[in-house]
């Protein structure tokens, strides 16, 4: 990787931890920390039922903190913050994206590029929220306003405004991630794997502050490796190393082992959520892990207990011990999102907890005084 992206890497990173820190500028503190209080209350969001050919929805959260999210060929877009109502915006052309979609996932860049990885053989389709129409008069989302790029595609994190991780895998192969290059040409994409040998199936892809890459292992398929939800972390100076891949297995440290490592992130006090599950198996929450667990296990190598309240919290918004949760961050409005699909009859439904009250003014004040660093540092 050149030393450009590096550069862009680490500044984007710089930018995101403002967030966490919140100091000078009249900024208050979080008089606790999110870790302990996410939890005490919910609020239900009320998400567009499943699209033809999908499963669920996938969504993120546009600059301004509006939920923005993907189903079928419709993506809908929060009509306003915290609103709760969503209405269609942008139609993707089924002969873009050949077909209908079964949406992997949706990321939002922090300067508003959206990628929407469409599910298993259908490509990553990237383009500008300037290409978004407005709420009741949605855009066609084509090859004259967006890129799509057929790599493969289970999970996506914005590494820095241009350059989207991807993790990736065959069935009976091992997975993958991979750097797709969002300004190379679509017919020809960037896209070089930056961690190789994850023994098992594709899980989800994050980064940290620092610019720390983690991702894991989402069904075990390989005996004697790494088990399903193994989380492991590489820094930057590893991942970043051109061609030559980190290897999961045999390299990186190992954080935890939650569920089946999927909807990976980290809110704005650094604290790192997984969701997913394992049918049969270890279900029925959303993880929390507190940054300083995360912090510890860094510095020791070792992972964090499961069983220490202070290093794990288990959210469970439902009480239903087979749920399984897609995960969110809003750095906006500080709400950390829980979303749970009903396979039954095709209903989506999101749950929104807040660090404390008025937590949503501190995160406000955060981002404001990110924006203002990338505007004037």
């Amino acid at each position: 990787m050149s030393r450009n992206v590096c550069a862009r890497v680490r500044w984007c990173a710089q930018s995101a931890v403002v967030a966490a820190v919140m100091g000078g500028a009249g900024v208050p503190v979080l008089a606790q920390s999110a870790f302990h209080t996410y939890g005490a209350s919910y609020r239900a969001i009320s998400m567009p039922a499943n699209g033809s050919g999908s499963f669920r929805v996938a969504g993120g959260v546009l600059p301004d903190g509006r939920i923005i999210v993907v189903t079928g060929t419709t993506i809908y877009g929060e009509t306003g913050v915290r609103s709760g109502q969503f209405s269609p915006v942008a139609n993707l052309d089924p002969a873009f994206v050949g077909g209908g979609t079964d949406p992997a996932f949706l990321r939002v860049s922090p300067g508003g590029t959206i990628a929407v990885g469409a599910g298993f053989n259908r490509p990553v389709v990237v383009f500008g929220q300037g290409a978004l129409g407005a709420p009741g008069a949605p855009s066609a989302i084509n090859s004259s306003n967006a890129a799509a790029f057929n790599v493969g595609n289970f999970d996506g994190a914005w590494a820095d405004g241009t350059h989207l991780a991807l993790t990736a895998g065959a069935f009976g192969s091992a997975s993958y991630v991979t750097l797709l290059d969002t300004t190379s040409s679509p017919s020809s994409p960037l896209n070089p794997r930056i961690v190789s040998n994850i023994g098992g199936a594709s899980a989800g892809v994050a980064f940290d502050h620092t610019g720390r890459l983690y991702t894991g292992n989402g069904f075990d398929g390989t005996p004697g490796g790494s088990d399903t939800g193994w989380i492991k972390a590489f820094d930057a100076a590893v991942w970043m190393n051109p061609g030559v891949p980190a290897d999961f297995e045999n390299g990186g440290m190992h954080i935890a082992t939650l569920l089946s490592g999927s909807a990976l992130g980290f809110d704005s006090e650094g604290n790192m959520f997984a969701g997913g599950g394992v049918f049969g198996g270890d279900a029925g929450f959303g993880a929390l892990v507190s940054a300083t667990a995360v912090g510890e296990s860094l510095a020791s190598g070792n992972p964090i207990d499961p069983n220490d309240p202070t290093q794990l919290r288990r959210l469970d918004p439902r009480g239903d011990p087979g749920a399984m949760y897609d995960m969110v961050f809003n750095p906006v409005t500080g709400e950390l999102y829980l979303g749970f699909t009903n396979f039954s009859d095709g209903s989506n439904t999101w749950y929104a907890t807040v660090p404390a009250p008025g937590a949503g003014v501190v995160m406000m004040g955060g981002v404001i005084l990110a924006r203002r660093r990338r505007r004037h540092g």
